[in-house]
């Protein structure tokens, strides 16, 4: 007589979860907010803090403890949000992106003598500065700023002005020739006895016609 055993299924194999580095991204955000608390109390009491300074410094860090997240396995998600976020920041405060605080739209340009200097921003659109419109004083500052979209100088004859144009990501045509394009484009034209017009666009183009 044959004893019959039915075995049960078998067993699987114990697995053991894969071990979990350190939130990594929780111990940087917090450090950065210590720092920022130091430094806010530092500037309290009378110390100078170079504010500007913070977001490249702390874009820098993060950038450093993603190389050693990525070399030890350790889950790095966070930082790279974390990297992405002080990186517009960064950029942002490199072109003093307060300087282009202004409104949207298209705006003319054409001050009289007596309105010397003039100061102009728009956060995106085009700037037109029609310098045939009236007499130009004999010295003066005209001063454009635009974050996104174009500026376009018309200077009269003979014009005795100078114009100084700064592109931070962009070009410069003048009369119709590109001068100058790609990542800080420049390009200047001395006064001879005159005013000066000062363009600074953070992306986008410049455009300077003399006309005839």
């Amino acid at each position: 007589m044959s004893t019959v055993t039915q075995l049960g299924p078998a067993a699987s194999p114990t697995t053991t979860p894969p071990a979990r580095g350190p939130r990594l991204d929780r111990l940087v955000a917090g450090a950065l907010l210590v720092a920022v608390g130091a430094a806010w109390l530092l500037d309290a009491v009378g110390v100078s803090v170079p504010w500007r300074l913070f977001p490249a410094i702390a874009l820098v860090v993060v950038g450093a403890v993603l190389v050693v997240a990525a070399a030890g396995g350790w889950p790095h998600r966070g930082l790279v949000g974390l990297g992405a976020l002080l990186l517009v920041a960064a950029v942002a405060v490199g072109v003093h992106v307060e300087r282009f605080a202004g409104p949207v739209g298209d705006q003319l340009v054409a001050p009289p003598p007596g309105a010397w200097p003039t100061h102009t921003r728009l956060l995106a659109g085009t700037a037109t500065v029609d310098l045939t419109r009236h007499p130009l004083p004999p010295d003066g500052h005209l001063d454009v700023a635009v974050g996104a979209g174009r500026v376009v100088v018309v200077l009269p004859p003979a014009s005795p002005a100078g114009v100084d144009v700064e592109v931070v990501a962009g070009g410069v045509l003048v009369d119709g020739v590109r001068v100058d394009d790609g990542v800080h484009a420049r390009w200047v034209e001395p006064a001879s006895d005159g005013p000066t017009v000062a363009v600074d666009v953070a992306l986008g183009e410049v455009e300077v016609h003399h006309a005839r």
